[in-house]
C-alpha cells in the first residue's frame, strides 16, 4: 500500500464548525448536522495522521474538533451527542460511547505534539468526563476510556488516579467476560454488535499500560473467538447490522459495516506489536483487505481518488454513500496499516 492516504473527503465533510456527519453519495448532507461521535474520531485520527504527515491543515483541524468537544460538553461532564446544522444542540447531555470517545480523543491530544493550549483544553475535557465513563454499565464506552486513558499514560506515566480508573475499567471488562464466556462463547456479552473489537483493543492497550497478564490472555481468547466468527474460509466478513450475532442465534451476514473491519486492524495491529505474532499480522491484513474488496461482494469499500469510505456492504451490494463514521474507519485502519508495517 502506498504510504499516504488522501484526505479530500474528510476535509469536505468538515466546515466552519465541525465534521458532518452523513453524506449522500458523497455529498456533505447538512441537515444532518454534527456528532461527538464522529467528532471524536475524527480528532483521534487527526492526532494518528499529524504524527504521519505533518501539515498545518491536519494542525488546524485538530484545533477545530477540540474545540468542537469543549463546546458539546456540558459543565457536569457529560456530552450532547447531536448539534444541527444551525448550531443548536437537540438532545440533553447523556452518558453513552461518545463519552469514551470524547475521551480517547483527549486522550490523543495529550500524547501528541500540539501545543499547550490544545493540551491543556484537552485534559479539561478528559477530566471532567472520566468520571462519568468509570460509572458506565457500557462496556464500549469503557472500552474507548481505556484507550483515552492508555494514550494519556503514555506521557503522564505515574499518575496513580490514571492508572486505578485504567485498571477498574479493564477489570470491569474481565468480569463481563467471566460472566458471559462458555466454552463455546469467549465473549464478553451474550451477543456480538458493533465495534467489537474495541473491546480486545482495550485489554492490550491496558496490558501495554499496566502490564497485567490478565488482560494480554483475555484480550487473545477473546479476539480468537472473534476472528473465528468473522473469518469464511479466507475471507474477513464482519457481523452484519441486520440481526448482529446473538448467542445461540443466527448470525447476520448483511449489513456489512466499515466500523468493524477498521476496529479490526487496529485490535490486530496492537495485537501483533505486543506479541509479534504471525497470525495478527494475518489478521490485521484480512481485515484491511476488506476495505480493498477481499470482501463477500468482491467490491472496493474506499475511494482511492478522496480517501472516502461507502457506508458498508449489503444484500445488493455498496451502500453508496460516504458518511463521516465510514470515511474515519477506513483512515483510521489505512493509517495504522502505515504505521505497522513502515519501513518494512
Amino acid at each position: 500500500m502506498r504510504q499516504s492516504v488522501k484526505l479530500n473527503h474528510l476535509f469536505a465533510l468538515t466546515d466552519g464548525n465541525a465534521l458532518l456527519q452523513h453524506a449522500t453519495f458523497s455529498v456533505p448532507a447538512r441537515k444532518e448536522g454534527y456528532t461527538v461521535d464522529d467528532n471524536a474520531r475524527a480528532l483521534v485520527f487527526a492526532v494518528k495522521a499529524h504524527a504521519l504527515w505533518p501539515s498545518k491543515r491536519l494542525s488546524e483541524l485538530q484545533h477545530k474538533l477540540i474545540s468542537f468537544l469543549l463546546l458539546m460538553q456540558a459543565e457536569d461532564g457529560r456530552f450532547h451527542n447531536f448539534m444541527d446544522f444551525s448550531q443548536r444542540l437537540i438532545d440533553e447531555p447523556a452518558v453513552g460511547d461518545h463519552v469514551g470517545r470524547a475521551i480517547w480523543a483527549a486522550g490523543s491530544v495529550i500524547n501528541s505534539g500540539m501545543p499547550r493550549g490544545m493540551k491543556g483544553t484537552a485534559r479539561l475535557v478528559f477530566d471532567r468526563a472520566l468520571p462519568w465513563a468509570r460509572e458506565s454499565s457500557s462496556p464500549r464506552t469503557k472500552a474507548y476510556a481505556c484507550l483515552g486513558l492508555h494514550e494519556r499514560l503514555h506521557v503522564e506515566a505515574e499518575d496513580g488516579n490514571l492508572r486505578t480508573n485504567l485498571k477498574a475499567m479493564a477489570d470491569s471488562l474481565i468480569q463481563l467476560y467471566d460472566l458471559n464466556r462458555t466454552s463455546d462463547w469467549e465473549w464478553f456479552e451474550n451477543i456480538l454488535t458493533y465495534d467489537n473489537p474495541r473491546l480486545n483493543q482495550a485489554l492490550l492497550a491496558a496490558y501495554q499500560s499496566l502490564g497485567e497478564k490478565r488482560y494480554l490472555v483475555v484480550a487473545e481468547e477473546t479476539l480468537r473467538f472473534l476472528k473465528n466468527n468473522t473469518t469464511i474460509g479466507e475471507t474477513y466478513v464482519p457481523i452484519g447490522s441486520a440481526g448482529w450475532y446473538p448467542k445461540g442465534g443466527e448470525k447476520a451476514l448483511y449489513d456489512q459495516q466499515p466500523i468493524e473491519a477498521g476496529a479490526m486492524v487496529e485490535a490486530a495491529a496492537l495485537a501483533y506489536k505486543l506479541t509479534r505474532s504471525e497470525v495478527y499480522e494475518a489478521t490485521l491484513r484480512q481485515a484491511f483487505g476488506w476495505f480493498l474488496g477481499l470482501n463477500t461482494k468482491s467490491v472496493t469499500v474506499y475511494d482511492e481518488s478522496t480517501g472516502a469510505s461507502y457506508d458498508g456492504i449489503n444484500k445488493m451490494g455498496l451502500n453508496e454513500n460516504q458518511g463521516a463514521e465510514s470515511t474515519l474507519a477506513f483512515l483510521l485502519a489505512a493509517a495504522t496499516f502505515i504505521e505497522t508495517f513502515r519501513g518494512e
